[in-house]
């Protein structure tokens, strides 16, 4: 095993205060399925921006390289903090995405998707199936982000659990058709999947969950409804050992964030633009980036070593890219959504990971998100229950998030 040499171990009273700041509040709200109570706690003590706060002083003091720490119950690990460090760690296939705790989380509902397969020739295969099916060509559901829009009030209040229900029923017409549109008995299981997930390989599996989860599932996907994600895994005909079902899962799971993005977004669209927003404009799509940007889905990006390495790392040393941390750093915490307008150059974090393991379906969420908040701006206009403006804070509690809604006069 080789020697770590190049780079600085921080304190043990450092690495005890890295793990009640950082890990511990993330792993409470629940890295696979948030609990609202947690979500609570964590945004009135804007736990975020304590993680943060401790990274930057951690940076002044040992400088911009990778940060080496021992977390109590897993040995090694290192955060990269700059922007070209954590590009090499997402670009590297030495740092492989199917991280143990990724794995003992994930193998609760999705045990054969492609984010936790750790042989490279199937993973690669099960990568392509992904990106062939996932990538169905701009605008492709926004009617159907629009009809759910129109369901939600256009006077009154709106409130998550509507906004949420609406993504739920987009998510599962978008991936399994119209007809699974109200199964939320499907969703059920899963987020039940999910709130074990939480507790990674410390939970033991529900098979009877599962396997229910499963039938309810299959059954959606030998209809293959045409139009549907469905019926394009049903023709791109994968082989046995992709197996192209067991990918459906985190589909469903991974919408789920998206509804998170999109209801910050809107709250940013509301604070910051209000009725002066150009509605058919770039800025929804900006909006949801800004939103992931600044307020992480998934706050803490996994990667175990896995070969040779530019650090010298042994196998098995956990890689933590902090995304609250690293998404604001150079960019900064204003709202900022000429990022992602103008095409330039400028780092901007990582919304959705970076590299060979960038999320497939990055177009698809984007222009379904914003076709939702096109669709609801079109004909109201929306006050949150609270404001946003710079600097923005670095935790934020969506639960609680309320907006008064009316319509807008044409």
């Amino acid at each position: 095993m080789p020697t770590i040499t190049r780079l600085p171990l921080i304190t043990p009273a450092q690495s005890l205060a890295l793990a009640a700041t950082l890990v511990l509040p993330t792993v409470a709200q629940g890295p696979v399925i948030r609990r609202p109570g947690a979500v609570r706690l964590a945004g009135m003590a804007d736990a975020d921006a304590r993680a943060v706060r401790l990274l930057g002083r951690l940076r002044a003091r040992y400088g911009d390289g990778p940060l080496l720490a021992r977390l109590p119950g897993r040995g090694l690990a290192v955060l990269p903090l700059a922007a070209a460090d954590v590009r090499r760690v997402l670009e590297d296939r030495a740092f492989t995405p199917a991280n143990a705790e990724k794995r003992g989380a994930l193998a609760h509902f999705q045990p054969d998707g492609v984010l936790i397969t750790r042989e490279p020739g199937l993973r690669e295969r099960r990568r392509e199936l992904n990106e062939r099916v996932l990538c169905p060509g701009a605008g492709a559901f926004d009617h159907v982000a629009e009809e759910e829009s129109a369901l939600l009030p256009r006077a009154g209040t709106l409130t998550w659990p509507q906004w949420h229900a609406a993504h739920g029923r987009i998510a599962r017409r978008v991936v399994l058709g119209d007809a699974a549109r109200d199964d939320v008995r499907l969703t059920a299981l899963l987020d039940r999947l999910r709130r074990d997930a939480n507790w990674s390989s410390l939970r033991g599996h529900r098979t009877d969950v599962r396997d229910a989860f499963r039938r309810r599932l299959a059954a959606h996907l030998e209809r293959a409804e045409p139009g549907s994600l469905a019926a394009r895994l049903a023709a791109a005909r994968a082989t046995p050992e992709v197996h192209a079902e067991g990918q459906v899962p985190h589909w469903l799971f991974a919408f789920d964030a998206a509804g998170i993005a999109g209801y910050r977004a809107l709250a940013l669209l509301a604070s910051f633009h209000g009725d002066g927003l150009p509605r058919d404009g770039g800025f929804p799509r900006a909006s949801v980036l800004e939103s992931l940007r600044l307020w992480p889905t998934t706050p803490a990006i996994l990667r175990d070593v896995a070969g040779p390495n530019p650090w010298d790392l042994p196998e098995g040393t956990l890689v933590v890219i902090y995304a609250p941390y690293v998404n604001r750093a150079e960019p900064g915490d204003a709202y900022r959504p000429e990022l992602w307008l103008g095409g330039g150059d400028a780092w901007a974090g990582v919304p959705f990971s970076a590299g060979f393991a960038a999320c497939p379906a990055r177009e698809l969420v984007l222009s379904t998100t914003s076709a939702l908040l096109r669709a609801f701006l079109r004909e109201r206009s929306a006050v949150p229950s609270l404001t946003l403006e710079d600097p923005l804070p670095a935790t934020f509690d969506h639960i609680r998030l309320r907006f008064a809604v009316k319509p807008v006069e044409r």
